[in-house]
C-alpha cells in the first residue's frame, strides 16, 4: 500500500477511536436535580405530622436543591444531590433548629430522609417519607 493512501486512512481510524472513547453520561447533573424538583406530601414518622414541602433547584449552585418547608419548619433546607442521594450538612433552619442528615430517591413518586433535628436542648432523629 502506498504511504499516500495509508496517511488518510490512519487519519479516518485514529478519528474512530478517539470518538468511541468519548466519557459520556447518561445521568446529567441536570437530570438529577430535576427528578427531585416539585411539591411533595410528607410523612414525618416520628413527629407524627404531615406537611408539604417545595423542592426547587438552588439557583446559587447547580448541584444542590433547596427544601422549602424542610420537618415543617417554614424554613428551607439545602440539599447537595449525588445522583439518587441527597446530603443534608449540617445547618441552621431558623427558630434555633439544626439539621442534618440524608435522603434517597426511591422512585418518582417517592424520596426517603433521615436526619437529626436539634433544637438547642433536645436532638431527635427523624425518618420522613416524601410523596408526590
Amino acid at each position: 500500500m502506498s504511504r499516500k493512501l495509508l496517511l488518510p486512512i490512519l487519519i479516518v481510524f485514529g478519528l474512530f477511536i478517539m470518538q468511541s472513547c468519548a466519557v459520556t453520561s447518561d445521568d446529567d447533573e441536570g437530570d438529577d436535580i430535576e427528578k427531585y424538583i416539585g411539591t411533595w406530601h410528607v410523612t414525618d414518622n416520628a413527629a407524627r405530622i404531615n406537611y408539604n414541602v417545595t423542592i426547587t433547584a438552588n439557583p446559587s449552585n447547580s448541584a444542590e436543591i433547596l427544601l422549602n418547608n424542610f420537618a415543617d419548619l417554614n424554613s428551607s433546607a439545602v440539599g447537595l444531590v449525588v445522583g439518587n442521594s441527597v446530603v443534608l450538612d449540617s445547618q441552621s433552619l431558623g427558630s434555633g433548629y439544626s439539621v442534618s442528615g440524608s435522603g434517597s430517591y426511591v422512585n418518582n413518586g417517592k424520596l426517603e430522609f433521615s436526619f437529626f433535628l436539634d433544637d438547642g436542648i433536645d436532638a431527635e432523629s427523624r425518618v420522613a417519607t416524601f410523596l408526590k
